[in-house]
């Protein structure tokens, strides 16, 4: 009887102690589960806050632009020679037309007065055969008109004679000779004025392959003449002359680049700008950037589609009516900002480190003199805010400096 009983007493000890091992198990765990959300101290003055504020969100990006002329006119030699006469240096100001440089070739102008030489010969030669055809023109106007006087008078004679004859006062035998000639210088005016009108024609033409002929010769001339002035070399436009750099004796072969023209009146902007962007920017679109205290307001004018190690290409012209670009310098970088949209008044969340730690899913939140996790929804971004869409409040302050060492934490206590 006695043996039946320490038994079951043996079995009430073995249950007991399992039951206690589940306790103490859950106790443990229990332990763990607390400790994973406890509470972490850090020094408040370690940490970097941001107020969340509700103010109007502009969609920018910030990029890095050069200042570049609208419009670049190079100085080219046109014509090979040595430079003769310096007139302008680099980095100075000039006006169209300004004579920059002097060249000097002597075979050049040697040639010239060989070539204008004989285009003069030519025009000679064409006048003098004008003058010769004009000459006969005057020579048959002149048998005409002599024809003419000659047949009038014999006209008198011939009709006195018919009178004489028809009165039986002469003989028909001292008729006829008058009456031949009379027809004689009929038939000779004819001819004569045929001729001339047919003559006329074909001078008419002459004359005018002429002139056109020597319109050709001088319009040669005057070029040939024109040679010459490529060996100055002046401005084709007003602006700034840079990389002009020549000395006196030095060889310049033709079509040599000599240097260049711009100016800053209207200067345009020119930036690369990431991929991402390529179907939002537009032309048109807002900008702005920060000159010597000044905001000179800018707008996309062109848009080069080409990528190129993942940017491309957009240029920016300044609007009329802002600052005065005077102080602009060509290659000049500028800081820019390109807007995208118009703003609008959101709630808006300071830009920082924890965005890395979080994806912006979440961040800590000042209540008190701790700070609690908070799960949110970020919206847009630019370079300084995250739009807030659900899970902050204007007023409430955020860590924005780094999570990283107590993401797992729900709850920072600040010392």
């Amino acid at each position: 009887m006695d043996k039946q009983r320490h038994k079951k007493t043996g079995k009430r000890l073995y249950f007991s102690l399992i039951f206690i091992a589940v306790l103490l198990a859950g106790a443990g765990y229990a332990a763990l589960s607390s400790g994973y959300q406890s509470t972490v101290a850090l020094q408040r003055e370690e940490l970097r806050l941001a107020k969340v504020v509700r103010a109007p969100f502009y969609e920018y990006i910030d990029l890095t632009g050069q200042v570049a002329p609208r419009a670049l006119y190079y100085v080219d030699s046109k014509v090979a020679g040595t430079v003769e006469q310096v007139y302008a240096e680099s980095g100075t100001a000039v006006q169209s037309g300004d004579t920059l440089l002097q060249l000097a070739n002597a075979d050049l102008q040697l040639e010239v007065l060989q070539r204008e030489s004989q285009l003069i010969g030519q025009l000679n030669d064409q006048q003098q055969t004008a003058l010769l055809i004009n000459q006969n023109n005057l020579s048959q106007q002149e048998r005409l008109v002599e024809v003419r006087y000659q047949l009038e008078l014999q006209q008198k004679a011939y009709e006195r004679s018919r009178q004489l004859l028809a009165d039986s006062v002469i003989a028909k035998q001292d008729y006829e000779p008058v009456a031949n000639r009379y027809r004689y210088l009929q038939r000779r005016q004819r001819l004569l004025a045929k001729a001339y009108a047919s003559d006329s024609l074909v001078r008419q033409a002459q004359l005018r392959q002429m002139a056109a002929s020597e319109n050709r010769i001088m319009d040669n001339l005057r070029a040939v003449r024109r040679i010459l002035d490529r060996l100055c070399v002046r401005a084709e436009a007003s602006g700034q002359l840079t990389e002009f750099e020549l000395q006196s004796g030095q060889a310049v072969e033709s079509g040599e680049r000599l240097g260049q023209i711009y100016s800053l009146e209207q200067p345009k902007i020119v930036a690369e700008t990431d991929e991402f962007y390529l179907d939002k920017v537009t032309t048109g679109q807002p900008g702005q950037a920060i000159v010597n205290g000044d905001t000179l307001a800018l707008q996309v004018e062109k848009i080069y589609p080409t990528v190129t190690e993942g940017r491309f290409r957009i240029e920016l012209g300044i609007v009329p009516g802002g600052a005065q670009t005077a102080s602009l310098v060509r290659g000049q970088s500028l800081r820019l900002r390109l807007f995208f949209g118009s703003p609008a008044e959101r709630i808006l969340l300071p830009e920082g480190n924890f965005y890395a730690s979080t994806g912006g899913s979440w961040v800590f939140v000042l209540e008190g003199g701790q700070a609690k996790k908070r799960y949110i929804e970020l919206g847009r971004r630019n370079p300084n805010y995250f739009e807030v869409l659900d899970g902050l409040s204007p007023g409430e302050q955020v860590i924005r400096s780094s999570y990283d060492g107590f993401e797992d934490y729900e709850t920072l206590k600040l010392n």
